[in-house]
């Protein structure tokens, strides 16, 4: 049974999807913003370093000491739960550091079912559409437009204007056939690394 990633930014529909396709393919889920803080306890993340770090350098250095955390607990969370809907926290799959990148290419490498979600291929539709975009710091825009979206994702799937169960059809419909443009994609942005 094959592992299914469900990727995005925040708001994407990503566990929404999740629990739809899980119940309509009898698979179990994995959230990851529901187990990611115990695999980052046992690494040493520590929340007050986190938020410390923000208060005194900004969101970017905050979220630089974070994404050493995820790069690490992305392959087990993958790992431990085989054959599960996984969706993604918004950017968990976001990278900025060479080895980074490179350990999240490896967790993702044997699992053949990665979908970026996104509402449109539209940069302005995206930024209207997903929240987190009216604080001080518009983070959405950030995991909206980070490269290894396209590295890591096999196959897009655009949301806007249709109901979750038109997109869950919509996945379930791409389910073991390869997307050969997100593949030309990837390979184009192979020298992040």
């Amino acid at each position: 049974m094959e592992t299914i990633v469900l990727m995005g930014p925040i708001g994407a529909g990503k566990s929404t999807q999740a629990e739809l396709l899980s119940k309509t393919l009898g698979r179990p889920r994995c959230s990851y913003d529901e187990v990611k803080e115990r695999y980052r306890a046992r690494i040493g993340f520590d929340r007050k370093t986190a938020q410390s770090i923000h208060d005194e350098q900004g969101l970017y250095a905050m979220l630089c000491y974070m994404n050493e955390f995820k790069s690490q607990i992305l392959g087990p969370i993958i790992k431990d739960h085989p054959g599960h809907i996984i969706d993604l926290g918004g950017g968990a799959q976001c990278f900025d550091e060479p080895h980074q990148i490179e350990r999240a290419r490896e967790a993702f490498a044997e699992v053949s079912e990665i979908f970026l979600l996104l509402p449109s291929p539209d940069l302005a539709t995206n930024i209207a559409t997903l929240p987190g975009l009216k604080e001080n710091y518009p983070i959405n825009a950030y995991l909206i437009t980070h490269p290894t979206n396209k590295l890591f994702a096999r196959k897009t799937i655009y949301t806007v204007g249709k109901a979750p169960e038109e997109t869950m059809r919509e996945i379930m419909a791409l389910i073991g056939k390869p997307n050969y443009q997100m593949q030309a994609d990837a390979a184009k942005a192979a020298p992040l690394i």
